[in-house]
């Protein structure tokens, strides 16, 4: 079965193309999803892999498929709510090209994050631009490193057609959701569409899970010391 994509509604050509894809501490998907939640972007489509075919997603009481497509801000948002696996990384890539050309886009933006070697308070955000004409605010242009999974594949991609492309990459330290630099990505990603969006409730919904995780974590301890003087 082959991959379809599915438009519920007209797209006004050159919009950009944003992929948001699960990576390190879920940024580029907690981004995304709260764009969602703000309404800033709303749903249009969806992509059926084939691949992910036995995974329904379960949201407002409805069932949707995993790859979804939404609209806002003159772009046009892919999302997944699982990560791709790495065999179907290609017939994906192909799947976005397609939408690219179909809707006569500008441009692709990958939002992803990048681990970074030391635990800071904020991280910085980063990109890396081929063929892309704006000027990138609030973000460093990343003189070395490496992307991967399907971002790395859609950047080589947009290279080989000569399509604009630029990715930004919040850095990260988090196993869990990281909500700080998903914020960070949601700013550097407004300089450069049309996109305005107040990001405290995703700041502080991070700090209250921060918050509450080091507390668990303290008395975990505190419970540790205790038996270990009374037994010790």
């Amino acid at each position: 079965m082959e991959n379809k994509i599915i438009l519920n509604s007209q797209i006004t050509p050159g919009h950009y193309i944003v992929t948001a894809f699960p990576t390190a501490g879920l940024v580029s998907l907690l981004a995304a999803n709260y764009l969602i939640q703000k309404k800033i972007i709303k749903k249009v489509g969806h992509i059926q892999v084939s691949s992910l075919s036995q995974i329904a997603i379960i949201e407002d009481k409805h069932l949707d498929y995993p790859v979804r497509l939404f609209e806002g801000g003159n772009s046009i948002f892919i999302t997944s709510q699982v990560p791709i696996p790495i065999q179907n990384i290609n017939e994906l890539t192909k799947d976005i090209l397609e939408l690219y050309e179909k809707v006569k886009a500008r441009g692709i933006i990958a939002i992803d994050a990048i681990e970074a070697s030391e635990e800071k308070e904020k991280g910085e955000t980063y990109f890396v631009s081929e063929g892309f004409d704006k000027e990138i605010k609030n973000a460093k242009e990343l003189e070395d490193g490496a992307m991967i999974g399907i971002n790395a594949s859609i950047a080589l991609t947009a290279k080989d057609n000569k399509i604009p492309f630029l990715g930004l990459m919040a850095e990260t330290h988090m196993s869990i959701p990281d909500g700080l630099a998903a914020s960070s990505l949601i700013k550097a990603l407004e300089n450069v569409i049309d996109i305005h969006i107040d990001t405290t409730d995703l700041v502080n919904e991070y700090k209250r899970v921060v918050s509450k995780l080091n507390s668990l974590i303290n008395k975990t301890n505190q419970t540790k010391s205790l038996k270990e003087e009374t037994y010790g």
